[in-house]
């Protein structure tokens, strides 16, 4: 249903339902520069945004350490006591700015959100990556 539909029904307001809210947040999702970390900062995943954000192929990342492209991260331990370093969660928690780096050397402020996905061996780590002007 288009925003003129839900609006006529509604009455002028857009109320989606559940089922495009979903398909909302995934697709605001997939436009967001996702990196999958284990608990020592090693790149073991990024989606399609984030090759587009630091202008890196996956396969170039994967295996790399994340202050290849966050520098501020550098000796920074990801994990404490099986749980993300209490710190920086709150730092990303605050809207602190991080400078991130691409490809080509290009520098810019970035916020970070930084999420345990389990807790398993070194635990694996979800870091979303938004360059700071596109933060709301």
């Amino acid at each position: 249903m288009n925003v003129t539909a839900m609006q006529r029904k509604s009455g002028g307001t857009v109320t989606p339902n559940a089922g495009e809210e979903s398909a909302v947040a995934v697709s605001a999702l997939e436009d967001m520069a996702v990196l999958t970390l284990d608990g020592r900062g090693m790149i073991c995943d990024c989606n399609r945004a984030g090759e587009n954000l630091f202008k890196y192929h996956r396969t170039a990342l994967v295996w790399r350490a994340i202050s290849m492209l966050l520098p501020e991260l550098a000796g920074v331990a990801l994990m404490e006591s099986g749980q993300p370093n209490a710190r920086l969660r709150f730092l990303c928690r605050i809207g602190r700015q991080f400078q991130a780096v691409t490809q080509d050397g290009e520098s810019f402020a970035s916020s970070l959100c930084l999420n345990l996905l389990d807790s398993a061996g070194y635990g694996r780590l979800s870091l979303i990556v938004s360059p700071a002007g596109d933060c709301a």
